[in-house]
């Protein structure tokens, strides 16, 4: 069988048809996310828009209707009784507008929270669906990145653009009725004038989604530096090295690189925005110059040549609103394109993978002829590796840096699929095997391990959370690793939180972080276990006590140590030694030294740092 490979091209691509004839699947899809995410908001936000749609038109009749009483209370011989109630009417119908643009606005903001939380549940679920070599491709990071900002706001901002749109169109509809009452030439002018405005703004879209395209990796890029200039991770070498001055730099070079680019798109955007307006602008005063002439010729009242003054006033607003909505909708889509051509990965990932079950354990672990190129590189990682591990023996994996040892665990607890070859459990390939399903068989702990701050207890539990309530093994586990004195010892105990992120963190040295992470593997309680230089960060002392511990606890356990450190894994039933991507050497620590080959080499070069005489003062 083929082994499996994450299919992450299809995030990759990037969608090429900008076309406007996409927007209304773009829009129904937007429409379908904030239904899901908040139906009630949405049904209120769409009512509310189309009421105050409507009540513009309503509410310029009536104007129209209490101006005509005005001007003719003296013919008519008109009180304030006869225009009272039209003029209640009239204040109740303006209150409820107010009232209605005020609920809108804070409808939105409840709207685009929910909406934006959805969006958000979308792309972690897929983030944490791929496999771990899709993180190695700066083009992955770039499609995440645009993906989780089109996320933040752009359905519910679609949502919104599609409601006062809907509005304004309304609002429209009612006003040409009243134009067209009132005159019908007026209507064809006024319509007219917004078309160069309507052009504008949907270039202008387009223009503004290739910038987001452009600046990606170089926003990337600067976000990862004002991160390394603002965090703890990476103050102490800052200091030390009195590294801010030049990170600035490069910090402050990327953002005048971003303002330029501001610049010269808001440049390109104002010059089609004021082309537009002029031309707006002149084909709107033949609209007014024609109510002008309508009013002189005699042929149209002095009141509705206002109420027409007013209606082209107000549905230039509406068409204007209609044209920005619309514009504003575009943008959306093409924005919008990135985070639904990265939730496509989903079906696809999971069409992909298996979903056998995987065997209880082993009594055999075979890697057979496996090798292992990363993403986008040339360089092989892991090159025709081949050997067998039994089940509960203590072997390990030693070499210099970048031997391979590290890419080879994480191979062997599917969080990289090979490139060629076979990882067999009994004979049973495990590609075949649902790789989640093969990782609850295992306890990895990695030596760039994570730091939570979570609780002492959370730190644990998080091997095994579906037991995180059961105290008495978490306390177990951090026996077997040495942390239980230091953990007890905090003020709250096991409910401290760890870290100085959050109010009430207390800090732990980077030995402690590691007993801490050891426990979590620890308390997984999995038959196979693989440690990654499980005592980097230990002293001698509490090195030799690890390994007694790892010892005692690989009883009826499969254990795989990877350590450039040979005193810690002399002990191991077998040592696999890895250069540059291949097994060069295998056997027991007396086997490997009479053989005399590499491992011998380094074990006698590392052995010579504590026997090399000193001479005398």
């Amino acid at each position: 069988m083929e082994p499996r490979r994450a299919p992450i091209d299809d995030v990759w691509r990037k969608a090429e048809d900008h076309s406007i004839r996409r927007l209304p699947g773009v829009l129904a899809g937007a429409l379908r996310l904030v239904r899901k995410a908040a139906p009630r908001e949405l049904t209120l936000s769409f009512a509310l828009q189309v009421g105050t749609g409507a009540g513009v038109a309503v509410q310029l009749l009536l104007g129209r209707r209490l101006l005509d009483d005005i001007l003719q209370a003296d013919r008519l011989e008109l009180g304030l009784a006869d225009v009272l109630p039209t003029l209640v009417i009239f204040l109740t119908v303006t209150a409820l507008l107010q009232f209605g643009y005020s609920a809108r606005s804070e409808l939105q903001r409840v709207l685009g929270d929910l909406t934006g939380r959805h969006a958000q549940d979308h792309i972690i679920d897929v983030a944490t669906m791929v496999d771990l070599e899709a993180y190695e491709s700066p083009e992955f990071h770039d499609r995440l990145m645009r993906a989780s900002m089109a996320a933040n706001f752009r359905p519910a901002n679609m949502a919104n653009n599609f409601t006062q749109m809907t509005s304004a169109v309304i609002g429209v509809v009612g006003l040409l009725i009243a134009l067209l009452a009132l005159h019908p030439l007026l209507v064809p002018f006024v319509v007219l004038a917004y078309v160069p405005v309507w052009v504008a703004t949907i270039r202008n879209s387009r223009t503004s989604h290739g910038f987001g395209w452009r600046m990606t990796p170089a926003d990337r890029k600067r976000q990862y530096l004002g991160m390394a200039l603002s965090t703890k991770y990476f103050a102490q070498e800052l200091r030390a090295f009195d590294l801010a001055p030049h990170l600035r730099r490069r910090y402050d070079a990327l953002y005048d690189q971003r303002i330029a680019e501001v610049r010269a798109v808001t440049r390109t955007r104002l010059r089609r925005s004021l082309l537009a307006s002029v031309a707006s602008s002149v084909l709107s005063g033949v609209s007014v110059s024609l109510v002008v002439g309508l009013l002189l010729a005699g042929r149209m009242s002095v009141a509705s040549a206002a109420a027409a003054a007013v209606a082209i006033q107000q549905l230039g607003a509406r068409l204007s609103a209609i044209a920005g909505s619309g514009s504003s909708l575009y943008e959306d889509a093409l924005f919008l394109d990135d985070y639904n051509s990265f939730l496509e990965l989903a079906p696809v990932i999971a069409a992909a993978r298996p979903d056998a079950p995987a065997p209880d354990g082993f009594g055999t672990l075979t890697i057979d002829h496996v090798s292992f190129t990363y993403p986008g590189t040339d360089r092989v990682a892991l090159d025709d590796v081949s050997f067998e591990v039994h089940a509960g023996e203590v072997v390990a994996l030693v070499g210099e840096n970048g031997s391979g040892k590290t890419t080879l665990a994480k191979v062997l607890c599917h969080l990289y699929s090979p490139t060629a070859g076979r990882i067999l459990w009994d004979g049973v390939d495990t590609s075949a095997c649902d790789p989640a399903d093969v990782r609850r068989h295992m306890a990895v702990i990695f030596q760039d391990f994570a730091q939570y701050c979570l609780s002492a207890k959370d730190n644990i539990a998080v091997g095994g959370h579906e037991r995180a309530d059961d105290l008495d093994a978490i306390v177990g586990a951090a026996r077997e690793s040495g942390a239980d004195e230091f953990l007890a010892a905090l003020p709250h105990a096991y409910d401290t939180m760890l870290g100085r992120q959050f109010e009430g963190g207390e800090e732990l040295s980077i030995g402690q972080w590691q007993r801490v992470a050891l426990a979590r593997a620890f308390f997984r309680g999995a038959p196979f276990v693989i440690l990654d230089e499980p005592t980097a960060a230990l002293d001698p002392r509490a090195e030799h006590e690890l390994f007694e511990r790892i010892r005692t606890m690989a009883r009826g356990r499969t254990v795989l140590l990877v350590s450039h450190r040979f005193s810690s894994v002399r002990s191991a039933d077998r040592i696999f030694v890895l250069s540059g991507g291949r097994l060069v050497e295998q056997g027991t620590h007396e086997e490997l030294l009479a053989h005399g080959g590499q491992y011998a080499e380094l074990f006698t070069m590392q052995a010579s740092a504590y026997l090399s005489p000193v001479a005398d003062a």
